[in-house]
């Protein structure tokens, strides 16, 4: 939005404090729906343009009115209010009557905003980033950024003439000469500084100009320059150096994970890949799904394309410590894996197992996240629930501190950096992502 100000205008001031409110309360507005807009499928399968719509209600001023519909001032001043009630409530009817939907009292107006992900990724995570991160022995990501001035010399090319220390040096290299004229022919340095002019800079031809009295006194006297006053600029790469990081999304397609389980994995893992491409520029993220057998697939095919079959969670753990141990190991990297299951597992020692090695190579932070809908399967008549043991056969091998939010658990062992939660609907993705997201202080 554009605000026009001029200095004639006595109310400018207040119109911009009127948009900044405005912007403040939209913004305001948006956070407190995040949970819901990260709940929609729209985003995950439809990003053209990467906007989400908003419904908003519209924005109204406050101000005050007599009476309880426009245009009636009747009662002003008088009525059964005593001093400390609070006004401009309507007490609720006591036997549950009252105005239908639709009926008497107007809707509100709502309008629909457009938001960019990344503006609203910015809203979601502000003072969030990648925990335990850390500065590794070999440093591979070395970002540009243009060219950074690193000192001065006397030599170099005319590009990089460096205006204000040459001028500088030949006003001091000017005003030495003429102080040596003054010394050896004892005259002034009006004329001492005429005369080196005329001589082009050179002192003897200016001491014999003054003793031969054929100083050009209407000559206006200038800075000399000469090639020892010349400056140059020294320019190197400006570059930043990153530390290494990468992450192992890592998520269970078996057939046990239905389309709703498989959904609410996958808003919970775009989300947390939008933000990582956003904040950082070196991080690179790979993706695993896993039935029975684990593999590693691409973006697209990670977050759109549906598989079914048995469940062997131990596949992705084994699978995530084939890519750590080939493309990046821990003494150069700062490695996050994050795994989604509905808890089911065929072999849940075997996973331990491979958590714990996992765990043994000390990467940088492991996040387990358990979705847990209370759904019914059918299959060829017969109906069954699905029985998550992975997060309680967790529980029993590592100790965690626990902590409740919206009717769910959060669990963390500093000490092994291993984080774990339960999803079990859309609103609890946004405090899981704030788990696992949290930013410890920076060295």
């Amino acid at each position: 939005m554009t605000i026009s100000n001029n200095p004639d205008w006595d109310f400018s001031e207040k119109g911009r404090k009127d948009v900044k409110r405005h912007q403040d309360k939209m913004k305001d507005i948006i956070k407190k729906k995040v949970k819901d807009i990260i709940s929609e499928e729209s985003i995950i399968t439809k990003r053209k343009g990467k906007t989400v719509r908003i419904p908003v209600k519209g924005l109204k001023d406050y101000k005050f009115r007599y009476g309880n519909k426009e245009g009636d001032e009747s009662g002003v001043g008088q009525g059964d209010a005593k001093p400390g009630d609070i006004i401009g409530k309507k007490p609720k009817p006591q036997d549950g009557s009252g105005n239908q939907p639709g009926e008497n009292d107007p809707g509100d107006d709502t309008i629909d905003i457009e938001v960019n992900i990344d503006y609203l990724i910015e809203l979601m995570f502000e003072e969030l980033g990648l925990p335990y991160i850390e500065e590794k022995t070999k440093v591979q990501q070395v970002v540009p950024n243009g060219w950074k001035f690193k000192s001065i010399s006397k030599i170099g090319t005319p590009a990089k003439i460096h205006k204000r220390r040459t001028m500088k040096e030949a006003i001091q290299h000017t005003s030495v000469l003429i102080g040596e004229i003054m010394r050896i022919t004892k005259t002034d340095r009006n004329t001492a500084h005429k005369a080196l002019c005329q001589a082009k800079g050179n002192p003897k031809e200016a001491i014999k100009l003054i003793k031969s009295k054929k100083v050009d006194l209407t000559i206006k006297p200038f800075v000399l320059m000469s090639d020892d006053s010349y400056r140059y600029k020294q320019i190197e790469p400006d570059i930043e150096i990153h530390s290494n990081a990468v992450v192992i999304a890592m998520m269970d397609v078996s057939g046990s994970m239905t389309k709703e389980k498989k959904y609410m994995a996958r808003g919970m893992l775009f989300w947390m890949t939008e933000f990582l491409k956003k904040v950082y520029d070196c991080v690179e993220i790979k993706f695993v799904t896993h039935t029975t057998e684990a593999k590693v697939v691409d973006e697209d095919t990670f977050f759109h394309k549906a598989e079914s079959g048995g469940t062997a969670c131990h596949t992705a753990y084994d699978k995530a410590i084939e890519i750590i141990d080939s493309e990046y190991p821990v003494k150069d990297w700062n490695v996050y894996c994050i795994h989604i299951s509905d808890g089911e597992d065929w072999d849940t020692d075997r996973t331990i197992s491979s958590i714990e090695r996992l765990l043994n190579k000390e990467i940088s932070m492991l996040g387990y996240v358990e979705v847990d809908l209370n759904e019914s399967e059918s299959l060829g008549g017969y109906t069954w629930h699905t029985n998550p043991v992975l997060l309680k056969a967790i529980k029993e091998k590592w100790n965690f501190d626990i902590t409740r939010e919206k009717n769910t658990e959060f669990l963390k062992n500093e000490k092994k950096r291993f984080l774990a939660c339960v999803i079990k609907e859309s609103e609890h993705i946004y405090p899981a992502l704030k788990h696992f997201l949290f930013e410890k202080a920076k060295k």
